[in-house]
């Protein structure tokens, strides 16, 4: 069943005005007003004003469809309370209409209390439902939203969960936001601008939608699917039959509410130290725990009943300052990251000094403020001066300073609103004494105040020392994690294993002999064109094009791939960290490959072993193109390659005659262009030309074929001259002077220039590498996951798609706009067996899609490559990867995708505001420069608004000649529609865990 198109916001047109989520009460639904005059109108009645709620408004679209009523969510005060108190404050409405129903005739042995009346169950039942939704918690629980912290703009957030799996209907969830939490049925899901959401019956009677990254525990099947779909989605039931399953649905969860706190009670009965069991026994680091193993701690002997898993679930949400639920992957792993003892102890003793106004504060601060005013003038004076660091021995930390510095810089992670913070207020003590001035004590002040205190690099990525993405913050050259790397590469070319050795390979043994070597193909002295960016680190794959004398027009292309499996075998110590890495990372300032660089270098990158006469291993796939573009003829094998020019993108275009499209560098339009070094010779300048020819014409065939398109929009990208940029070390003893700043080019991209001439010629080659793979393994039937996408769900106008398509040009691109306002869903990329469609890549139903270009830097390739091989040596037996491991191996590969994709976001967020703001604050500006923060435009991004004190409004918006998404506060009863344009300024930008560029309307 597609999942229901259900909007998140109330029409301008019929509601008659603005409807905020938090103010329920104001207006619920229209037919409510004909039969209560119960309904809020009075502001004042409302209680306190309501911050930064959030509110979804646009113009109605459709006439005939149903409006969506207002939502409120209704959720529990305080999730620090006792656990009967807690129990007893959610169940307080669901019990009154559970004890209204079973006193009507919709339980008749109960009998009677009051007289037969027409619809009189169904008038008390909405009566109590209409209590519930005009309640003082229901508005107050809105007021809390965003008032910790500043501004969570959740709404205008990029989806960082869009791939997580949906909650099927009929699931118990725990909703959280900010310090608040409730719990409920999800009764619909909704595709809401693309993104998912969850329509949940709470327990207190309202119908609410919420995003699922708001969730964060939930119990499948509580509900059946014939109850959910009987109750509705209206704030209010408009039929007896689903206030009938509404109060079904409320027994089931008081009932179960009632069981969670009889656990609940059995956990802190059980009086055990939870902590000391699970925490690391080395005092500095971090532990994990999953919900299920801190039960079984517990309870030993009793059954983990989901009622027991769930009370120990907000068992250890309430311990936060002991227990960190995990940023992104909670909902589904139930994980808490377990402080480690140092910083436990050091942050109690913290608190202790403040609550006991020791005089190591002040003096403290004192010493600090000196420090910071140091290091703020020196930064001045070192503007343009190149990045430098040097250790500050001739200051002196007592051993109170030490614990407040080491405090500071634990503070400075990210941390989710929905538990309490325990380094909130310890932070803002301690920022309150420095003297800084700031309206609001966070991250982004939190970073400022330790790079004055000399404990951070003003250029720090703080996105690549996030903990849960385990980047080894040291040097290679001071990391023993490299050393040891290193030294098993080195043991392992020292003394190889003679070919006729039959002893089984131990886990850091390299294969001794290439098991294909037999197998493989010498392409003797074709030319093999490696085409990357200058500068490339990993060269894992090049070309050849070979025409067919005997048929004008048609070529073979080869796509040669680096052949890592030849040397490191799947069960090799370095294939297991391949495995938990996933993929190389890369950075603007670093980057944390995914094999040793020892080995990529020297032997496994393409042109490694070239340089000493040796022929290049790799694993080749090939293809046939016809006059007509068709792709008529493939092969799969092993082979040799020996002729390599190694040639830049620029090079590719000026040889081949592809126009010059170069990024935007708003910042340096006069920039000298890139010196290259081109290869001249004319069978080169031929061969690719030939190539770029051949392929085009397979592109426009297969484009013609599909109905596949590119939206365009343009994206800022930011790289740093003097990389790598190492991290400063963690809780030194000492403080660092840090002068000067690292040299960034920003430059503003699109998919147009990025795909379009020799970067479309190898893009599109290696698709066609990755269907011909697909094709390879099915007619051989080895198993092998594969990468499938489904076309855009139009939400609605069902004509929409349609509409897009036939503003495609040439080349499959539109406008981004056209292809926002078309309101299409394009569902995420799953991992399969099957030979699905991958609609993105034009690739159809039946002939599959798998990724086998980057062995040196993704773990699936390695696997796909290893699968082929074992599939030419043992033709026909049972594969080395069983369709079992493959089929859990996927979700794997989504999840790995899912952060690094979320990582890169926000890093590049990370360094566009850095950039933009030493732009702004740039001490020794000159008059002259070009300023492209001059004669701004935005335009118009989301139909989701947010509502602030003054009725001003807030949405996203995206600024072209930046590359950059930014956030527009509006005036009140501003609604502009997706793609307009509006004269901005910028007004504040915001350097921290979570960068934001905030504008105003001019």
């Amino acid at each position: 069943m597609r999942p229901l198109p259900l909007r998140a916001r109330v029409s301008a047109r019929a509601s008659k005005k603005l409807v905020s989520l938090g103010e329920l009460g104001k207006l619920i639904d229209r037919r409510l007003d004909k039969t209560s005059n119960e309904v809020v109108n009075d502001k004042s009645k409302l209680g306190p004003e309501l911050p930064d709620t959030p509110l979804s408004a646009r113009k109605a679209r459709e006439s005939s469809a149903r409006a969506p009523v207002s939502q409120s969510l209704s959720i529990t005060r305080n999730p620090q309370h006792e656990a009967g108190e807690e129990i007893a404050e959610l169940t307080t409405v669901a019990d009154k209409l559970v004890r209204t129903a079973t006193r009507t005739q919709l339980y008749a042995n109960q009998g009677w209390k009051h007289a037969k009346s027409l619809r009189g169950d169904d008038v008390r039942i909405e009566g109590a439902l209409r209590a519930a939704a005009t309640n003082q918690d229901a508005l107050k629980l809105r007021a809390s939203f965003n008032s910790t912290g500043g501004e969570t703009l959740d709404l205008l957030e990029e989806e960082e969960t869009s791939v997580l799996h949906q909650i099927p209907t009929g699931t118990l969830v725990e909703i959280r936001k900010g310090s608040l939490t409730t719990t409920g049925i999800v009764i619909r899901n909704a595709l809401i601008e693309g993104r998912s959401f969850s329509v949940t019956l709470t327990i207190t009677g309202h119908v609410i939608e919420h995003p699922e990254s708001e969730v964060f525990f939930q119990i499948p099947k509580m509900a059946t699917y014939s109850l959910t779909q009987r109750a509705g989605i209206g704030a209010m039931p408009s039929s007896r039959t689903e206030t009938s399953a509404r109060v079904e649905i409320l027994k089931q969860l008081r009932d179960f509410e009632r069981e969670v706190a009889n656990a609940y009670g059995g956990i802190q009965a059980a009086n055990l130290n939870l902590y000391n069991l699970v925490r690391s026994r080395d005092p500095d680091e971090w532990s994990t725990v999953t919900v299920s193993e801190a039960a079984k701690l517990i309870m030993r002997q009793r059954r983990q009943t989901v009622a027991f898993l769930f009370a120990m679930h907000r068992y250890l949400m309430k311990h936060s300052e002991e227990f960190v639920p995990q940023v992104s992957t909670h909902r589904l792993a139930q994980a808490f990251d377990v402080r480690p003892l140092s910083h436990l102890e050091k942050l109690r003793a913290v608190k202790h000094m403040i609550r006991s106004a020791s005089p190591a504060i002040d003096a403290f601060a004192i010493k600090a403020r000196g420090i910071m005013a140091v290091n703020r003038k020196r930064r001045i004076e070192s503007w343009n001066e190149p990045p430098k660091r040097t250790v500050a021995n001739d200051i002196n930390y007592t051993t109170e300073d030490r614990l407040i510095l080491d405090v500071l810089q634990h503070a400075l992670r990210r941390h989710r609103d929905v538990v309490t913070d325990p380094y909130a207020l310890i932070i803002a003590s301690i920022i309150k004494t420095l003297q800084v001035d700031a309206d609001v004590i966070d991250t982004v002040v939190l970073r400022e105040v330790l790079i004055d205190l000399g404990h951070l690099a003003p250029w720090e990525d703080l996105v690549s020392r996030r903990r849960e993405y385990e980047l080894d913050q040291l040097p290679e050259d001071e990391s023993p994690r490299v050393a040891a790397q290193n030294l098993i590469v080195k043991r392992n070319f020292a003394t190889r294993s003679t070919p006729e050795s039959s002893r089984p390979l131990g886990p850091e043994d390299f294969v001794p002999r290439d098991p294909v070597e037999h197998l493989r193909h010498d392409f003797g002295d074709m030319p093999v064109y490696i085409v990357d960016d200058i500068g490339a680190e990993e060269l894992d794959d090049g070309l050849s094009i070979e025409e067919i004398p005997s048929e004008p027009g048609s070529a073979w292309i080869h796509v040669h791939v680096a052949d890592p499996t030849a040397v490191i075998p799947p069960t090799h110590v370095f294939a297991q960290q391949a495995y938990q890495k996933g993929m190389t990372w890369y950075f603007s300032h670093r980057t944390w490959p995914m094999l040793p660089t020892s080995l990529a270098h020297s032997k496994l990158s393409l042109g490694a072993r070239s340089k000493s006469g040796e022929p290049e291993s790799v694993l080749t796939f090939s293809f046939k193109i016809d006059s007509t573009g068709n792709m008529v003829d493939y092969q799969v094998r092993p082979g040799f390659v020996r002729n390599l020019q190694i040639i830049d993108y620029d090079s590719v275009d000026h040889l081949a005659g592809f126009p010059n499209l170069k990024p935007a560098q708003p910042f340096e339009p006069e920039c000298p262009p890139i010196i290259t070094t081109v290869a001249t010779e004319p069978i080169h300048v031929r061969n690719l030309r030939l190539l770029a020819d051949t392929i085009t014409r397979h592109r426009i065939r297969n484009l013609g074929s599909s109905d596949a398109f590119v939206a365009v929009i343009p994206y800022a990208r930011i790289s740093v001259a003097e990389k790598p940029l190492h991290a400063t070390p963690l809780c030194h003893p000492k403080s660092f002077r840090f002068t000067g700043f690292p040299t960034i080019k920003y430059q503003v991209l699109s998919q147009k220039s990025q795909e379009v001439g020799s970067r479309m010629v190898v893009a599109e080659c290696m698709k066609a590498a990755c269907r011909v793979a697909s094709r390879w393994c099915l007619d051989r039937d080895v198993p092998m996951l594969r990468r499938t996408s489904k076309p855009p769900v139009c939400l609605g106008d069902p004509e929409a798609f349609s509409k897009v398509l036939e503003a495609r040009d040439s080349d499959g691109f539109v406008d981004f706009y056209l292809a926002q306002k078309a309101n299409l869903h394009v569902p995420p990329v799953e991992h399969t067996l099957d030979p699905g469609m991958h609609w993105s890549m034009g690739v159809p139903e039946g002939e599959g899609y798998i990724r086998v270009t980057s062995p040196l830097r993704r773990y699936s390739d390695l696997v796909a490559h290893w699968q082929i091989k074992d599939a030419l040596l043992r033709p026909g037996a049972s594969p080395l990867f069983s369709r079992e491991w493959l089929t859990k191996y996927g979700p794997e590969i989504k999840e790995k995708e899912r952060v690094f994709k979320e990582a890169e976001r926000t890093h590049y967020a990370y360094w566009t505001a850095l950039y933009l703001k030493r732009f702004v604050e740039n001490p020794h500006a000159t008059a002259d420069r070009p300023n492209p923060l001059e004669g701004l435009t935005a335009t118009v991004l989301s139909h989701t608004f947010v509502e602030r004190h003054g009725g001003n409004v807030r949405t996203l918006c995206h600024v072209p000649t930046l590359g950059i998404k930014a956030i527009v506060t509006l005036p009140p009863g501003t609604m502009p529609d997706v793609g307009d344009s509006l004269d901005v300024r910028l007004s504040d930008i915001q350097v921290g865990l979570s960068s934001k560029v905030h504008v105003l309307p001019k």
